[in-house]
């Protein structure tokens, strides 16, 4: 095996997974050239790259899904070597192989290996020639699985031959939502895989999800890197991963470690990858499937390894061997990841693109965060809605939960809705932290979280209007285009209206001594509000007994975003009620109706104009930011018509369809009203 020099990679991807890239090129002395849409100019990747090339448009076909153009970049800027991070064409044997024959140096492993794992059928016959246990499964068309599925235990498993992620996979009871679950997951597959192939196989009850991280050189040197817990998950997508597993035992480790090394004997593999199983109640395990790339979760491997897995990737496509054995890779501690994503857990975890407009992330000391960005920017909806990956790391399994926790409280993101309540709460259940984690995880505490994230209520309102009046009364700007230096916001005699969730307060104050203020609200009396400091982007005040931070941002228009909580809080102050601009409901839309609640494509319309539906009924189908939303009549009653097309684009809050409701359901309705 010859060894080959890289000077300079190609990173075909983006985000934070680039700017991870880029880090550990510098330190090998690597330079790096960072295809970009315009809109990611001024990210953190764009910044840290040594060259920057601008894509034409910002569609996924012509940029970063696109092999052509992304080796034709590579040969313009001299590049030797492209690394496809992960997501996007890290998985795409045929662009491996286009790598290699263009001269380049693909680093990962073998197109040949990213082909057999990259099928999800051949690589379970290829796990099953290995010893390694697997599911009961069919495959076939359509038509055969449904006419074999008495073979098989219900509830079965839907998932795509070609796909990974989560994407797509569904869960059928019966045969009558197998057969129509089976066409949406097909068709779904096709969308994101270019492969409409789809298999079904026994679904295991509440199993954990655990991984193996494996690395291996190019002359059979192949090393674990111990396994990762990737159990709490929703949508079949991890949001929490740690390494060790706090349910694998030795003997498991062992187990599990062995199948991974077997499997990756059997098709010569090398680079770093991740062979995941499925371990049962019980205690048995299964394969579930191998990812060909590095994971997403691979920090927490660095963790508690100390190697640097993106280094290794690159001194492998070199030709170099591996410089250390099994034996010579311990566990050092414990390490916890939570996903940050631009979404709404009350809404069933829908993304939410928009602009984010403050962002503060916690201290380098207690928690590492992988991001691509460190300040305002605009969520695009064209990309999977992760902002950010942050890991904590600790002497034991308690203390890096303890950091963790102390990382997301740290944390600000103002301008678009996140999991970040979510992800607190999950830290401090019971469940999580005595290591009770499986993949039904976040259905079993349902409930439980929904109640304890949920920003509602009277004294959250009298809060952030506690905190609009302190804002007013302190917010300080020596520019000469400050709004309220402008407007003299002093001169209103202590009164000031204010509009929150659509209602108009009217906020008075009483008296301002010795940072106590005392006010009313609509001329209610409310509890005084002690300031304790007021800084650039933040507050700290004691109200109702008890001390709040809430972080603060001004938007030019002089409308005010308070954070708490992991929420984003807008409110707009009385001079804005009569501005235009906020005249939003050009046409008039009916409960009933239909409406996009983010910018995306439409991929399906199940409904048809005429049709008779029961609430529940799937309308349309709206794909937006890598998943696929089902958007379904909210009541019984008659599709009066469907306003778009297949494959439109549409923006939030676009009306889609019309649903006629009956006139003796209405007349209930406007009863109960």
């Amino acid at each position: 095996m010859s060894r080959k020099d890289i000077h300079k990679i190609l990173i075909a991807n983006r985000g934070e997974i680039a700017l991870r890239i880029i880090s550990t090129a510098k330190k090998m002395g690597i330079s790096t050239i960072l295809p970009v849409t315009e809109a990611e100019l001024n990210s953190l990747p764009a910044r840290q790259a040594d060259e920057v090339f601008i894509f034409a448009n910002s569609n996924l076909p012509d940029t970063y899904l696109n092999a052509i153009t992304l080796i034709d970049i590579a040969k313009k800027y001299q590049a030797d070597a492209v690394h496809p991070g992960y997501g996007f064409l890290s998985e795409d044997a045929g662009f491996a192989s286009a790598v290699e024959r263009a001269g380049l140096t693909w680093i990962g492993p073998s197109p040949d290996s990213v082909a057999q794992m990259g099928n999800k059928l051949e690589a379970r016959k290829i796990a099953e020639k290995a010893g390694v246990r697997v599911t009961k499964a069919l495959s076939g068309s359509i038509e055969e699985i449904l006419d074999n599925q008495e073979k098989l235990r219900y509830p079965l498993l839907i998932k795509a031959a070609a796909g990974g992620g989560g994407k797509g996979m569904k869960i059928a009871q019966n045969k009558n939502e197998l057969k129509s679950m089976l066409k949406a997951t097909s068709r779904e597959a096709l969308n994101y895989f270019g492969n409409p192939t789809v298999f079904v196989e026994e679904y295991i009850e509440n199993p954990r999800h655990i991984e193996v991280q494996v690395l291996g050189d190019q002359y059979g040197n192949i090393v674990h890197l111990f396994e990762r817990e990737c159990s709490i998950q929703r949508r079949y997508q991890k949001i929490i991963e740690e390494a060790p597993s706090p349910y694998v035992h030795k003997e498991l480790r062992g187990l599990l470690t062995s199948d991974a090394l077997k499997l990756c004997k059997e098709i010569n593999y090398y680079n770093a990858g991740t062979v995941e199983f499925l371990v049962d109640d019980k205690g048995e395990h299964f394969f579930l499937e191998m990812n060909t790339r590095l994971q997403v979760e691979h920090p927490v491997t660095e963790a508690i390894t100390g190697i640097d897995l993106v280094e290794e990737q690159i001194k492998i496509a070199m030709g170099m061997p591996l410089s250390f054995s099994e034996a010579d890779i311990t566990m050092n501690g414990h390490a916890v990841e939570t996903r940050i994503y631009a979404e709404n857990a009350l809404n069933d975890f829908s993304p939410e693109p928009g602009e984010i407009n403050f962002i503060r992330w916690p201290e380098k000391r207690i928690a590492r965060t992988d991001t691509f960005f460190d300040n305002s920017t605009e969520i695009q909806p064209h990309f999977d809605p992760m902002l950010a990956k942050i890991t904590s790391w600790g002497y034991s399994r308690e203390m890096a939960i303890k950091k963790l926790t102390a990382s997301l409280e740290q944390t600000t993101i103002l301008g678009v809705t996140t999991n970040l309540p979510y992800l607190r709460e999950v830290l401090k259940t019971n469940a999580f932290n005595s290591g009770e984690t499986t993949t039904q995880f976040t259905t079993l505490h349902k409930d439980e979280l929904q109640r304890a994230i949920h920003p509602n209520g009277t004294d959250k309102t009298k809060l952030l209007l506690a905190g609009y009046l302190l804002w007013l009364l302190n917010f300080r700007n020596q520019s000469s285009e400050n709004l309220f230096s402008r407007l003299g916001h002093r001169r209103w005699n202590g009164n000031y209206n204010v509009c929150f969730n659509e209602k108009t307060y009217s906020l008075s104050v009483i008296s301002n001594k010795n940072n106590t203020l005392q006010w009313q609200v609509d001329g209610n009396l409310m509890d005084e509000i002690r300031l304790l400091s007021f800084e650039e982007t933040g507050m700290k005040f004691s109200f109702h007994d008890r001390e709040y931070i809430l972080s603060w941002y001004s938007l030019s228009n002089g409308e005010l975003m308070l954070g708490t909580g992991g929420y984003t809080y807008r409110l707009k102050p009385g001079f804005m009620f009569k501005q235009r601009g906020y005249q939003t409901n050009i046409e008039a839309i009916a409960d009933t109706d239909i409406v996009a609640p983010i910018p995306g494509k439409i991929t399906a319309i199940p409904g048809h104009p005429g049709e008779i539906v029961e609430k529940g009924t799937p309308i349309v189908v709206l794909e937006a930011m890598k998943m696929e939303n089902s958007l379904s009549a909210t009541t019984e009653g008659t599709i009066e018509e469907i306003l778009v097309t297949l494959n439109e684009q549409v923006k939030a809050g676009q009306l889609l369809a019309r649903i006629k409701v009956p006139q003796q359901a209405q007349t209930h309705q406007e009863k109960i009203s």
